[in-house]
């Protein structure tokens, strides 16, 4: 459940600029204690402030696959993830249906989906799935993605957010090249 509970910690800060539940969240998970040491209405100004110029407003890098691959928002590979969350099963929340389904944000809690359906069911399949997205839509663009950010970044929670999101990304891949070996005949069993 950890690499669940990661992949959805991490989905939310995409998703949308910290609220007060959140930010309550994080301070007693106590997760970036140094960053988040100010009041909650400070950090609270100073975060969405943040968020809107990373990843809403003109000049910021929005946070859709499409629009790193394409040049535009809405393009093939958000029609290829939609896709690919049906065959899994994935209804998308209500609220998650005011992005695009390539938004890094739904992506991320896509990969959380397959990681909690992998431990409910202890069923290959689900590892398959979650190496087979990874292959074909994270790893396209999000680590070039992620140093771009960076390069954007003022306020040291994102920052923080960033690094551990590259970082962990970093060792899904490792970990996810590791699964199966070769074994492509289980993969070709689950696409049927």
């Amino acid at each position: 459940m950890v690499r669940a509970n990661l992949y959805s910690l991490l989905s939310r800060v995409y998703l949308k600029e910290v609220d007060k539940e959140f930010l309550s969240a994080l301070k007693k998970a106590d997760i970036i204690p140094d960053v988040l040491n100010k009041s909650d209405e400070m950090l609270l100004e100073e975060l969405a402030e943040e968020y809107a110029a990373l990843f809403i407003v003109s000049g910021g890098l929005p946070p859709y696959e499409s629009v790193r691959l394409k040049g535009l928002l809405c393009q093939e590979p958000a029609t290829e993830a939609e896709e690919f969350y049906n065959r899994c099963g994935l209804v998308l929340k209500e609220e998650w249906k005011k992005v695009f389904p390539d938004h890094l944000g739904i992506e991320l809690a896509f990969m959380a989906y397959l990681c909690e359906r992998e431990e409910a069911s202890q069923d290959n399949s689900w590892c398959i799935y979650q190496k087979e997205f990874f292959e074909r839509h994270l790893s396209n663009w999000v680590f070039d993605y992620l140093r771009d950010l960076e390069r954007c970044i003022f306020h040291p929670f994102y920052r923080e957010m960033v690094n551990l999101t590259r970082d962990f990304l970093e060792s899904e891949r490792e970990h996810l090249e590791e699964l199966r070996g070769g074994d492509k005949s289980l993969e070709l069993m689950v696409r049927q």
